[in-house]
């Protein structure tokens, strides 16, 4: 029958009706229990010693941020600042500081009183729980030892009724032996005296067995109502002793036990004090308050920085227009272009960041309200990037707006009517004249730029003086070189010098009034001589270019310079553009020479370029082949204009 049944039925187990003959068994209980009440006395020592070190602990932190709270406080301080005319119902008690620092503060002086209260604790735990519980064990180990030496003394009375009964039994023993011996001395006896004093000692041989035998017979009543007592009476009281021993103990650590709950909840409690008073702290902490608390602490008379004004140059006594010479024109012209471009481009850039940040504005919507979705944190950080490079961008556009503003303010929203250039950065491989200043274009490194739709060549730093005349024809650079405008006075300020020190200005009405197919003879007065056979017919598809057929011997005005054209002029006709990789230089007439064959390939199937440094080519294509000594596999050739490899096996020899 299990325990619970026991104490249902009303019914009580005692260690002397069911556990017979057990006293060291009942003593080891008994010591194994005021063990553990040394044990849990072990415990509350450490416990205690833990919550005062941590007390302390708490207490010296709570010091050190109090500490730092009143140097910031004393460094910031929000007293003597008047209300604004816009706060009039601003509180006046929050004159002491913000509401983050009252919660603040109010955490600092709770925590602190959670560490006393939790000092106060670990001294009670001493006191209730750990002293009471020493004076328990020792009391009860005390009363352990007493019924020890009592069960010591009955045993041992119980085996002295023993050696007794031992005794007597010995006794009877050796007068039975001693009677048989007179028996058989006296039946020997030879004459009628002496049988007559044998007779004598053999009665008085039985007398003393008979005494012996019921002095035995008494020891062994002795030892059997002993050893019956002992069994059913004192063993069975001295058990029961030891159960309320046992139980005594048990209900002295029960009640210690109360005390330590008691104390415990005592803590708790104070701590949930201390716990609602930091919670109504920080309730009460409301942002738009500290915010007001800041401006009216932070408040002091501002006035907006003028604008930085024009400052002249130390050498010319200089106006802050702008120069809107002709000149000048095509410089802000080009600007002009540059920045609607950039200006179109930074508001379609920030269209698409609106878009985002309201997607991204829904999406933190959804995550607020079920927070399973994801975390509305991580998306306000995006909204937080995406409302900077917003920023960023209209910042930029508000720039370029102001420099279009003041360009169309100056010289109108027209400007040089003409069509601007589609410039794209460039390498020169080979030197190339820059069709703006003359001078050498050569870098690979992508030193200037050409135009993609005629051809024109110019250095980075000549691209915003080139004049916005594109003819939209290839090749038509070159028609253009003597079109552009000269460098002409860029200051205001150089109508203060002497006429004859200032540079004559090219008037813009001359950029459509000079000839369209003007050539500088003196940059090609050594070129006219060198002659070249066309290879394939050409039709010619504008005013600046040359139709030819194949076998037409032609003299190259110009060469290639880059553009994938030359300026030719055939016998009787004016000089005009052709494809230069549909013509074969021949020689020149000052130094002939033999020019070598061309050699020719013909493509036997598709191939599409997969880098710039590849030719795409198509069965049937008449390919130049200029170079074998490339890659392994691969050969150099000029098709259309464009010089590039293509797979050797794709082509066969014409």
């Amino acid at each position: 029958m299990d325990s619970a049944s026991v104490y249902s039925q009303g019914q009580q187990l005692s260690f002397g009706a069911e556990l017979k003959d057990q006293v060291p068994v009942i003593n080891q209980h008994l010591v194994n229990g005021i063990s553990f009440l040394n044990e849990f006395r072990d415990f509350c020592k450490e416990r205690a010693n833990i919550e005062r070190d941590y007390a302390h602990r708490i207490e010296g932190l709570v010091r050190k941020y109090q500490h730092k709270k009143e140097k910031k406080t004393t460094m910031t301080p929000t007293t003597g600042v008047p209300p604004s005319p816009l706060e009039p119902d601003f509180d006046p008690s929050l004159s002491d500081g913000t509401t983050t620092l009252r919660a603040w503060t109010s955490i600092l002086n709770d925590t602190e009183a959670l560490s006393r209260d939790r000092q106060m604790y670990s001294e009670a735990l001493i006191t209730r729980v750990y002293d009471p519980l020493k004076g328990l064990a020792t009391k009860k180990d005390d009363a352990r030892k007493k019924h020890i030496h009592f069960a010591q003394k009955l045993l041992s009375e119980r085996d002295r009724s023993a050696q007794e009964r031992d005794k007597a039994k010995t006794r009877y023993d050796a007068s039975c032996d001693e009677v048989e011996s007179s028996k058989q001395k006296q039946e020997r006896a030879y004459d009628e005296k002496n049988q007559e004093k044998l007779r004598k000692t053999y009665f008085q041989d039985i007398l003393d067995m008979n005494n012996n035998k019921n002095s035995y017979i008494l020891a062994l009543q002795v030892l059997n109502t002993h050893r019956k007592k002992y069994y059913e009476q004192d063993l069975p009281e001295l058990s029961n002793n030891m159960q309320a021993l046992d139980e005594s103990r048990i209900e002295g650590l029960k009640g210690i036990w109360e005390n330590y709950i008691g104390l415990e909840s005592k803590l708790t409690a104070d701590m949930g004090a201390h716990l609602d008073s930091m919670v109504q702290a920080v309730r009460a902490v409301d942002a738009s308050v500290d915010s007001a608390v800041f401006v009216r602490s932070q408040r002091k008379p501002w006035t907006l920085p003028p604008d930085q004004p024009f400052e002249s140059s130390s050498t010319f006594n200089d106006t802050e227009e702008l120069v809107i010479d002709d000149n000048a024109q095509v410089f802000l012209s080009n600007k002009l272009m540059k920045l609607r471009r950039k200006q179109a481009q930074a508001t379609v850039d920030i269209n698409s960041r609106l878009k985002d940040m309201e997607g991204l504005q829904n999406l933190k919507e959804a995550y607020t309200g079920n927070n399973s979705m994801g975390d509305p944190e991580e998306v306000q950080e995006n909204i937080l990037e995406t409302s900077r490079a917003i920023t960023v961008l209209q910042t930029m556009r508000a720039l370029y707006e102001a420099e279009i503003n003041t360009i169309v303010q100056n010289m109108g929203e027209t400007g040089v009517q003409n069509q601007p250039h589609d410039f794209k950065a460039a390498s020169f491989t080979i030197p190339t004249s820059c069709d703006y200043c003359q001078s050498t274009i050569w870098g690979i490194a992508k030193q200037g730029f050409t135009c993609r739709d005629c051809g024109y060549n110019c250095h980075s730093k000549c691209e915003m003086k080139v004049p916005p005349n594109c003819s939209n024809v290839k090749g038509g650079a070159k028609a253009q070189r003597n079109s552009m405008i000269q460098p002409s006075s860029t200051f205001n300020t150089m109508s203060s010098l002497p006429p004859e020190l200032a540079p004559a200005a090219t008037p813009i009405a001359e950029l459509s009034s000079r000839p369209s197919t003007e050539v500088d003879t003196g940059s090609s007065a050594s070129l006219n001589q060198m002659q070249a056979h066309v290879i394939y017919d050409y039709d010619a598809s504008g005013p600046a270019e040359l139709t030819v057929r194949a076998g037409d011997v032609v003299v190259v005005v110009e060469p290639d310079d880059g553009s994938g054209w030359v300026a030719c002029q055939l016998k009787g006709s004016q000089p005009g553009l052709i494809p230069a990789s549909y013509i074969e230089i021949e020689q020149f007439h000052e130094a002939p020479s033999e020019t070598p064959s061309v050699q020719q390939v013909r493509a036997m199937y598709d191939y599409d370029a997969q880098s710039d440094l590849e030719l795409s080519i198509r069965q049937g294509d008449v390919i130049v082949l200029t170079s074998t000594d490339c890659s392994e596999g691969w050969w150099e050739g000029t098709l259309r204009g464009v010089t590039a490899q293509f797979p050797a096996s794709y082509v066969e020899k014409i």
